[in-house]
Formats: structure tokens, sequence, C-alpha cells
């Protein structure tokens, strides 16, 4: 081995596809000596003693992260970026969660559970300890939705189209972060080998009257609850390609999540939420609409929520004449 610079020896990274995990490889090669990306090499961690773990999507599932860990005798330290959405959207959240927050992903957010699950292995793999009785360390990340310049990560870019759309009179706080603070964090948590669960994010949210601000010409969606369903076709349309699926939660309720314990380790973001979804934003098909195609697609969105009430109450109308019947 060549040796390592800042204290890492041996990098091995998985995960590393995708806008997210392309930065973040080009950030731990500037740091480390002898980064080893496995899905590129396709080889075994051999002697490696640093495992950065970067993304779990179907195709990179917790599974592999399994077989990884199973192969992990010379490794001592990992990082895993999971994901923010393991605690949930729910309507009693605190606001904002902090690492003490049980884990509580919505069952119908698949993305969610899958790193939450991931996240149980690495805990299990990091309190086994290792063949030789040593002590393994294990940093888990849990980043805000992670957003960069024309396209981000899975989620993030999800949050993003969704953001002019509401159900009913929910009007959540919202949080993005930029992938290099994401990438200044995996490579913190590396250099330290830190060991515990840390969220990363900006400093604050978005409070509604904000993201309506930044959201400029674009009208923010109400919609009654039956037509949120459609939330998931939608955002597919919108980033053009395979998005997670079981946003609506994620949309309703508050996910904004603390960032003082990574803080207070010597992490510090370069970018608010603001100045990441400003950045980020490639603006929603409204942008492309003129003034009487605008008015016509409100007035459509003002005739289809006023025909989804009226069908509410006629159907509850015909049960209430059914039971009394």
């Amino acid at each position: 081995m060549s040796g390592v610079r800042n204290g890492a020896s041996g990098t091995a990274v998985s995960g590393a596809g995708g806008v997210i995990g392309t930065h973040v490889l080009r950030r731990l090669e500037a740091t480390f000596d002898d980064v080893c990306d496995l899905d590129v090499e396709q080889r075994g961690l051999g002697g490696s003693q640093v495992l950065v773990h970067l993304r779990l999507t179907r195709d990179t599932s917790s599974e592999r992260l399994r077989r990884l860990l199973s192969a992990t005798d010379d490794v001592r330290h990992l990082t895993l970026v999971s994901s923010a959405s393991v605690y949930g959207a729910w309507p009693n959240h605190p606001t904002p969660i902090s690492e003490d927050v049980p884990v509580r992903p919505n069952s119908e957010a698949a993305f969610a559970v899958r790193h939450a699950d991931a996240e149980r292995r690495v805990l299990e793999w990091r309190d086994g300890g290792s063949p030789d009785g040593g002590e393994r360390t294990a940093a888990i990340l849990r980043p805000a939705p992670v957003v960069s310049s024309g396209v981000g990560g899975p989620i993030g870019e999800a949050m993003l189209a969704a953001a002019p759309i509401r159900t009913g009179s929910d009007d959540p706080p919202v949080q993005f972060l930029h992938v290099d603070d994401l990438a200044a964090a995996v490579v913190l948590a590396t250099q330290q080998r830190l060991s515990g669960v840390f969220n990363v994010a900006p400093d604050g949210w978005l409070a509604p009257g904000e993201l309506r601000d930044l959201l400029g010409a674009r009208p923010k969606i109400r919609v009654p609850l039956p037509l949120p369903e459609r939330l998931d076709r939608y955002v597919a349309r919108r980033v053009g390609h395979t998005a997670p699926e079981g946003m609506l939660a994620y949309t309703r309720y508050s996910w904004v999540v603390a960032n003082d314990r990574l803080r207070s380790v010597g992490w510090e973001p370069r970018y608010s939420s603001a100045q990441a979804f400003v950045i980020a934003d490639t603006g929603m098909p409204w942008d492309d609409l003129n003034a009487r195609q605008r008015q016509y697609a409100t007035l459509i969105g003002a005739g289809a929520a006023m025909a989804a009430g009226g069908w509410a109450a006629v159907a509850w109308l015909r049960r209430s004449y059914a039971l009394k019947s």
C-alpha cells in the first residue's frame, strides 16, 4: 500500500454510482491514498481497513451490504450514508429531529425501510467486533434530501419535484442538503473514524413562507386527500427516471433534522437549505407556460379539487342513507 493521508489506511468504497456517489468518491480520492472503487474494480476488500458505503438503491440493496459485511475481517471502520427518511414522517415528530428520536420509517416508503435495515446490519457488525477481538467503529450518516446543480440524489430530486404540492392544510418545513456538504461529512467521519449516528443537514430549514418565496411564480398546488396517491407518478414524470415511491407522508409532515452532533466534531455546512434549493431547482413545468395556459391550469386544478370534494360528499350521503335504511 502507498499509505494514506489524514489517518486512514486502505479505503474501499461501495455504491459509488449516481450523482451523490460519484461526487463523494472524488472527494475521498482527493483526501486518501489507495482508494478502491469496489463497483469498478470488482475485487474483494483485500486488506482494506476502511469501508465507505455510499448509497442503497433497488439494485444496491441491503443484501449486497450484508455480503460486504461478511467479508470485512480486516476492516476496522465503516462509514454508511443512510438517510434522514429513516425517522419517518409523522404528525407528532419534533422539529427538528435529533439522533435520539427512534427510527420509524413509513412502511410504504421502501427507500426509507431499506436504509433502516442497512443501519441495523451495520450496528450489528460494529457491535460484533473483529475476528481478532479488536474494536470496530461505524459512522452512520443520515443526510437530509441531497441536491446539487441540475440533478441530485433520488430522495432530493423527489422532494424538489413535490415542493409545490401540498395536501389539504398540510404545510411542513423542508430541508435540502448540498452534495458538497454531504461529501465533507463523509470525509470527516472517515478521517476521524467516528462511531455512532449523525444527522447531516444545513443549519435550520425552509419555513412554508420561505419555500413559497423561492417557488416564485409557481403556485403551491393544494389537492384533497384522495388525489395525492398520484404523487409518486407525478414525481417520476418530473424527474424523468425511476423515483422513490411512497413519498406522500414525506410531503405532508415535517422530518427536518438537527445537525448539532455532527457540528460538535468539526463539520460545518457551506450551504443553507435556501441556497441548496436555488442551486438545484431547474424549474417546474409551470415555468414554461404562458399567462393564459397558467390560468387554465389553475382553473383545471380548482375544478378537480371541487369535483373530488363533491364526490366525497355524495359518497358520505350515500353511506348515511344506507345506514339509516
